[in-house]
């Protein structure tokens, strides 16, 4: 399909090309948050006096919605935020839009690590990648939408613009060095909620959970090493906005979208812990409390932390317990204990914090034992919920490098994710397959089940008795499928009386 050929309406449309009815793990959780780092991208280029619009596939049936809206915007440019689950999407509506005679630009942690992949994507002769911005795209978008929007050579532009990849005149990808991070994000401007349909997203939060819920970011990066983390947008650091910015932004958001809740998406909350004194200070001057979740490591929370969290609203802390094996943990790079893990938990039962953990299972090296030890943790703990994904190597990361020579899809042509949170093997490892590991999964939730009602007196016996007998189910299940190693020996193998 051509472009209109009447002037263009818009400058730059930025899109989420996540659908979420078409991805059945989102569907079913039904929390749909916009991508922040769009809506930073918008607030910035607009405050620049570009004319922005956004597409947001969120609640879209199909491509046909997007077509709609180059039809009716025009842009010259489309951006897309993509990760690694929604790749497939993404280059879909990438060609869409070369169709229509648009310059496409990606970013987002997926293109950062690997640019040559969306570069090199090609689709009925016809490359609809222009350029991938790489890292933090605040400051480069800016450098990069005048010679694009002016018409000038787009490849000598670039070659002078930090933090992009594109291909030059032979076809070959280049990429210009790594644009340093951003040190002032105060100076950035609140994300453009504005440009978004909010209430299509509170219809959809009440619908599911009866409450509804925004998201908000507080400080970018995170300073810890975990081996299988990818730091390829913030990278391997730890920049704060002022306390006082925060706060101001929840009292904005409380004033003018009244969510019943925020999500704090920073990957740590807690690092500094001056920081949490003078945000938790602030917050209360500004009557800005909104009850939220966040994510902490298990070695940063103590009973200040924990009061100050929630005397501003703290409702749920997510941690990354991932394993209740202290040597999975070590493997790991965590940088935490199990103890560590037992006593931020207890500690939020007295606080009366609810608790969310992370946990993963298929990590190299890994045992039979590492699994019952990590059962063993759910047991002790007893989250208030959590959930477990099959460890995925993630480029750019050292666990990737670890299993590079054993991947199942790179290479292959085969795809690593066709959804969010798919949950399967995509590495080879003497062991199991992704059969087992999903059996796992149910087991440490018939577990954790089990644990729980055995704690709660108002259990009753019918419940008591369903779940005993689904826990016995499920042990029978993966005691079976731990005797039959797909390979021979197997470090899963149960070790006798087990």
């Amino acid at each position: 399909m051509q472009s209109s050929t009447s002037d263009p309406m818009s400058d730059l449309m930025l899109v989420n090309p996540l659908f979420l009815e078409s991805d059945p793990v989102e569907s079913r959780l039904m929390t749909p948050y916009f991508p922040l780092g769009l809506l930073y991208l918008a607030a910035v280029t607009r405050e620049a006096g570009y004319e922005v619009t956004i597409f947001d596939a969120m609640f879209e049936e199909g491509d046909d919605a997007f077509l709609r809206a180059l039809e009716h915007e025009r842009p010259q440019i489309v951006g897309l935020a993509v990760l690694a689950t929604v790749r497939e999407a993404a280059l879909r509506l990438a060609s869409l839009a070369k169709g229509w005679g648009t310059t496409v630009i990606v970013g987002g942690a997926d293109p950062t690590a690997r640019p040559d992949l969306y570069l090199g994507y090609e689709t009925e002769g016809v490359f609809p990648v222009d350029v991938v911005v790489v890292g933090e795209g605040e400051e480069t978008i800016l450098e990069i939408l005048p010679p694009l929007l002016d018409g000038e050579e787009p490849v000598a532009a670039l070659r002078a613009v930090e933090g992009v990849a594109f291909r030059d005149e032979t076809g070959r990808v280049v990429g210009t060095p790594r644009r340093r991070l951003i040190q002032q994000v105060d100076e950035l401007p609140f994300p453009a909620r504005d440009l978004l349909d909010i209430e299509a997203y509170r219809r959809a939060w009440r619908r599911k959970h009866d409450h509804f819920s925004l998201s908000i970011i507080a400080t970018r990066g995170c300073p810890f090493g975990c081996t299988w983390c990818q730091k390829s947008v913030f990278g391997r650091s730890f920049r704060p906005r002022s306390p006082e910015s925060v706060a101001e932004e929840m009292a904005l958001i409380k004033r003018r979208y009244q969510p019943d809740q925020i999500r704090i998406v920073d990957d740590v909350m807690g690092i500094d812990k001056d920081w949490v004194r003078f945000w938790h200070d602030a917050v209360l001057a500004r009557d800005a409390v909104i009850p939220f979740e966040c994510l902490s490591r298990v070695d940063l929370l103590d009973e200040e932390v924990a009061h100050l969290l929630k005397e501003v609203g703290c409702r749920q802390i997510h941690f990354g317990a991932e394993s209740g094996s202290q040597a999975v943990l070590n493997a790991m790079n965590k940088g935490i204990t199990v103890e560590e893990i037992d006593e931020a938990a207890e500690l939020c039962r007295r606080m009366g914090i609810e608790t969310y953990f992370y946990m993963m299972v298929g990590y190299p090296g890994e045992t039979w034992s590492d699994l019952k030890r990590s059962v063993q943790l759910l047991r002790r703990t007893r989250p208030d919920d959590f959930s477990t994904t099959i460890a995925y190597p993630l480029p750019g990361t050292p666990f990737y490098e670890e299993v590079r020579d054993r991947l199942t899809f790179e290479g292959t042509g085969a795809p690593d994710w066709t959804h969010t949170a798919e949950n399967r093997m995509l590495f080879e490892r003497s062991g199991f397959s992704t059969h087992f590991y999903r059996r796992v999964i149910r087991w440490f939730h018939s577990e954790w089940r089990d644990a729980r009602m055995a704690a709660d007196e108002t259990t009753s016996p019918v419940d008591s008795l369903r779940t005993k007998a689904g826990l016995w189910r499920d042990r029978v299940l993966v005691r079976s499928l731990a005797r039959l190693p797909r390979a021979a020996g197997s470090r899963f193998r149960p070790a006798p009386n087990e």
